[in-house]
């Protein structure tokens, strides 16, 4: 399998192997590690990991902000609520919502940020920026299971928009067992990020499982497809296209 050179991939993640998502970040006693895996202006996709007892003080982002927990317990202040967040749930703060995170057991948190980014007039105004819309079809400053936004249907693949941006899309999906997508290719590269079951990744001519927990980088310009070949199968897509 040949991957050609670009700036656009997935950091942390060699393309075409199955790896736990908790395996990208090293914890360390005391301390926040992130990994940058996408850094644009207006889409960025970075992994934490948070020891115990740390955290972020509040601040306020000019973007929608989704959270994801992989692993560990995390404590998220958005305005005056707190939310707790476990394993498998996640949580999208809007734009110039202010908001802080505490760990409250060693944690892995998955951090997708979207949005134009503010001129310095506009972050003077603070939380007058969240009537912005750029994660959709989800509740905003909610607790939400991941896998449970999206539901399986018999025979077939239903599949929900969170993001839908010209470089940068997520989307969740749900296979039900025999059904799939692909073979096909795509000019961006596409990370897997396996929900619930297990999937049947294909890439070029290698096949891959992929089961909760774990990811898989399908590169660009390489036929590939997914399906819940022995399995129903629920997903969360990312895919990053070239500049």
């Amino acid at each position: 399998m040949e991957k050609k050179k670009d700036n656009f991939h997935f950091n942390g993640i060699s393309p075409g192997t199955v790896m736990e998502m908790k395996q990208m970040l090293t914890p360390y006693p005391h301390q926040v590690i992130s990994l940058q895996m996408i850094n644009r202006v207006n889409e960025s996709l970075h992994a934490f990991f948070f020891d115990k007892g740390e955290g972020i003080s509040t601040d306020i982002q000019h973007q929608d902000i989704l959270y994801a927990v992989i692993e560990g317990q995390v404590q998220l202040q958005a305005g005056e609520t707190r939310h707790c967040l476990n394993p498998g749930e996640c949580m999208v703060v809007p734009s110039g919502c202010p908001h802080s995170i505490d760990a409250l057991a060693a944690l892995w948190l998955l951090q997708i940020s979207v949005g134009e980014m503010a001129d310095a007039s506009e972050r003077k105004r603070g939380s007058e920026m969240n009537n912005k819309d750029y994660i959709k079809n989800v509740d905003k400053a909610c607790v939400h299971n991941l896998s449970e936004l999206i539901g399986y249907q018999d025979h077939k693949v239903a599949s929900l928009t969170l993001v839908q941006r010209g470089l940068f899309t997520t989307t969740l999906m749900a296979m039900d067992k025999g059904t799939g997508v692909g073979p096909h290719i795509c000019e961006g590269d596409a990370l897997v990020i396996a929900l619930e079951g297990e999937g049947d990744v294909m890439i070029g001519e290698e096949h891959h499982q992929v089961k909760m927990g774990e990811c898989i980088v399908m590169p660009a310009d390489i036929p590939h497809a997914v399906r819940g070949e022995n399995d129903r199968f629920k997903m969360m897509l990312i895919v990053s296209k070239p500049e």
